[in-house]
């Protein structure tokens, strides 16, 4: 189940949650009571709940925004991945077959051969086809197929 929270509210209650369990953790390694389960694991938790404060920020959305991710020029098409670490991939237009895109996904196919290069990116299925569409060139777009996989 999703939660509907605003972007706000989802890096408040991951701030919180976040300093909850680093407040348990520091609470069982100080104290002679013993915690049903490992203080390591309440501090796995709170790191895990800072990194998801931080992808609930503005900034991290503005950056892994879908016209800062996919940009074209007559002849590449550069993409970027900022979900781990900053990625970026220059193709050239005319080698590209085909893209698969899924949710938060896009593929692109080289040279009819079934190899390529697999992102992760911030993005629904539709909007990710409509951004391709948007910047590729028509003449490139009449030899690459688009599917949604």
């Amino acid at each position: 189940m999703f939660l509907n929270l605003t972007a706000k509210h989802m890096l408040s209650l991951n701030s919180a949650l976040s300093v909850l369990f680093l407040g348990v953790g520091v609470y069982g390694i100080l104290s002679d009571d013993a915690l049903p389960f490992p203080s390591f694991s309440a501090f796995v938790a709170a790191v895990f709940f800072a990194l998801q404060a931080v992808r609930s920020t503005d900034k991290f959305a503005a950056k892994t925004a879908l016209s800062n991710t996919l940009i074209a020029t007559n002849t590449h098409l550069k993409v970027t991945q900022f979900y781990y670490s900053s990625k970026e991939q220059l193709l050239e237009l005319n080698r590209i077959t085909e893209f698969k895109v899924a949710d938060n996904y896009l593929a692109v196919i080289l040279d009819r051969n079934g190899q390529g290069y697999d992102f992760q990116i911030k993005g629904k299925s539709d909007a990710i086809i409509e951004r391709l569409n948007d910047i590729i060139p028509h003449q490139a777009l009449k030899n690459t197929s688009i599917t949604r996989v």
